[in-house]
């Protein structure tokens, strides 16, 4: 496992949080800015994606979006290629008010525009 330096934490943990306020906001042409023009989205049985532009697509017109996303229990590790596997568990208010609860596995990777997404794994508890 390689070492994360400290900056670059401080970063991911920023654009981690930053889904929640673009989503929660319904902001979806932001999503470039957390999000890799290739990312590979899956959270089975409510959406799928490849590519950002899939992804916001598919935001766009998702019937029921969830009003607020919340992230906990962050555990960051470093891979040898340079990428990031962050491991999150996430609570999520539905439309029909309802709480969702669900564990994120993402990969960054670090662009010239900073570290982004590149895959998104949602698997609900």
């Amino acid at each position: 496992m390689a070492r994360i330096a400290d900056i670059d934490r401080i970063d991911i943990t920023d654009i981690l949080n930053k889904v929640a306020y673009i989503l929660d906001s319904k902001e979806y042409g932001r999503m470039g800015e957390v999000f890799a023009d290739d990312i590979q989205f899956s959270n089975p049985g409510r959406l799928t994606a490849t590519g950002l532009d899939e992804l916001k697509t598919a935001f766009e017109n998702f019937p029921a979006p969830s009003l607020s996303h919340h992230i906990t229990n962050l555990l960051l590790s470093g891979n040898e290629d340079g990428t990031v596997k962050a491991l999150c568990k996430a609570l999520s208010q539905r439309a029909d008010k309802s709480m969702a609860a669900a564990e994120y596995t993402d990969v960054l990777k670090k662009t010239p525009m900073g570290w982004r997404i590149a895959s998104r794994t949602i698997r609900p508890l």
